[in-house]
């Protein structure tokens, strides 16, 4: 006969800090960890789910209770990386985008407000791409920060964030 496993207590004892409940967590058996699981999400854990599926989703509510659930933007953004999509990216002032085009090399700083080209602010990159090619682009594809099909990919020389320098 198999000994009778205790659960581990379905709330915070007060004083519990959160490093001591994960570690609870982690240290629990599934049996231990199922009723704490209908305790937080009021369903029972489903019979497919690992032992350690079910404890990251407790560590995840217990976090999400105690600090506060991901906002809006950063829900979405990890939710494009679950779908295998590319992260958006953020150009933090100071950044200098580099295209050579027709021979010629062309450089973009952003700048708070826009973009820097030839002595002249823009509010976008598509304008800038426009002016030196001529014709429409979408910029961000232009300047190589964002896929292409591979007909009309562009290709990167460098891109230096101010970080760096």
């Amino acid at each position: 006969m198999a000994a009778r496993l205790d659960p581990i207590p379905a709330a915070s004892a007060a004083g519990t800090s959160l490093e001591e409940e994960l570690a609870t967590v982690a240290a629990a058996n599934l049996d231990q960890l199922r009723p704490r699981f209908r305790a937080l999400f009021r369903v029972p854990a489903r019979d497919c789910l690992s032992r350690d599926v079910v404890a990251r989703l407790i560590a995840y509510r217990l976090q999400e209770q105690r600090l506060g659930k991901l906002d809006r933007s950063l829900a979405e953004q990890v939710d494009r990386l679950g779908r295998g999509q590319e992260p958006l990216r953020r150009l933090k002032p100071g950044t200098v985008l580099v295209r050579q085009h027709d021979g010629s090399m062309h450089e973009v700083m952003v700048v708070p407000g826009g973009f820097l080209w030839n002595g002249e602010t823009y509010a976008s990159l598509s304008t800038i791409a426009k002016r030196i090619t001529g014709t429409s682009w979408n910029g961000p594809r232009f300047f190589g920060l964002r896929t292409a099909s591979k007909k009309h990919a562009p290709k990167k020389v460098a891109v230096a964030d101010a970080a760096d320098a």
